[in-house]
């Protein structure tokens, strides 16, 4: 079961209380080895109270004040200071408490006034010893809830600007694919009406995925393999009777989690250079799925030269491939391999890791 950070706090300050409280009324008293007087306990509870109030003015305006505010000289000076007057409160209580007196009565010795002497010094060694480990042990604690509080910003900042630059580029991405779209639509209403009308039902189905489906951050494989099926029909309605679509898909797993939108770049990228009217334009697209493991891959001929070798520097890729880059590094970092080729035709290969761990 989760812990939540407040009632994890909680329960770190009652764990603290407790075990002060052990030593101030367990530990060191068993260490006499004998009954002690009343007013003895008095002096511990009144012990206890005074570190109690310390710890919580060091929390909540000691160290925001000075400790965080890298005030460092000021923040021991003052908590020496409080150590001090502590020490000070405390002899004083002795004296009027007569812890010395009552001792002397329950050992049976004659009651005579007692000279703070040696005996001054070693309880207010005591008591300071006490204090520089409560409040080692509330400092330390103090530290690690802010560095936690600051590593939890940083986390929650970087997943935000995370969130946003992925929502920017489903932005891009979504507009790119809906005019591509149009235009062959409005391809079609030149040659065929019919089909122009089913192309519109179809992107009709299309856009809906689009709009709705790929609202989250990610989508089932079988219905992302269906937006695919979809969109070659669309594809193929437009292309010239030279265009060979061939597609596979092999999953085991249809309802693992996958990254909507994520290969059609790659797809819309072999229907912009891999097609010609002229000449045959073979286009193939395969999806495998074993496992944690998704590989796809596609191939087709190369009819415009202005897509180069894994896209160098000499030429900048469109769009499209460089949204899907930067989403693979943002989604799948060290989780992808991706492989962009150019020899007789074009080809890419991508292999994703589907489990986070």
């Amino acid at each position: 079961m989760e812990i939540k950070p407040k009632k994890h706090r909680l329960l770190i300050t009652l764990v603290g209380i407790s075990l002060l409280a052990i030593l101030l009324f367990l530990l060191i008293p068993l260490s006499y080895g004998t009954a002690l007087p009343f007013v003895y306990w008095v002096h511990q509870f009144l012990l206890f109270s005074f570190l109690l109030g310390l710890t919580f003015i060091n929390i909540k305006w000691l160290a925001p004040a000075y400790l965080f505010q890298r005030k460092f000289f000021r923040y021991y000076l003052i908590l020496f200071l409080c150590c001090i007057l502590i020490i000070v409160v405390l002899r004083q209580a002795e004296t009027w408490l007569q812890i010395a007196e009552a001792f002397a009565k329950m050992a049976g010795n004659k009651v005579i006034k007692q000279q703070h002497g040696n005996r001054g010094v070693f309880v207010s060694f005591y008591i300071f010893l006490v204090e520089i480990l409560v409040l080692g042990v509330n400092i330390a604690n103090i530290l690690v809830k802010k560095w936690e509080e600051e590593k939890s910003i940083r986390l929650r900042a970087e997943k935000d600007k995370v969130e946003m630059e992925l929502s920017f580029l489903k932005s891009q991405i979504n507009p790119h694919f809906f005019f591509n779209s149009l235009n062959t639509i409005n391809a079609l209403t030149y040659i065929d009406v019919e089909k122009s009308r089913s192309a519109l039902k179809k992107l009709g189905i299309i856009m809906r995925y689009v709009l709705y489906t790929t609202s989250d951050e990610s989508t089932t494989l079988v219905e992302e393999i269906k937006f695919i099926k979809n969109y070659l029909d669309l594809m193929k309605m437009r292309s010239s009777h030279c265009v060979n679509i061939d597609f596979a898909a092999h999953i085991n797993s249809p309802e693992k989690k996958i990254a909507p939108m994520l290969f059609l770049p790659f797809i819309e990228n072999a229907f912009k250079h891999g097609v010609s009217t002229q000449t045959e334009s073979p286009i193939s697209i395969t999806i495998v799925q074993e496992n944690s493991q998704l590989i796809f891959q596609s191939k087709n001929k190369l009819f415009d030269n202005k897509v180069l070798d894994d896209f160098s520097q000499k030429e900048q890729p469109g769009i499209g491939i460089k949204n899907t880059r930067r989403r693979l590094e943002l989604l799948y970092a060290n989780r992808y391999e991706l492989s962009i080729r150019q020899k007789k035709g074009f080809e890419v290969w991508l292999k994703i890791d589907l489990d986070e761990n």
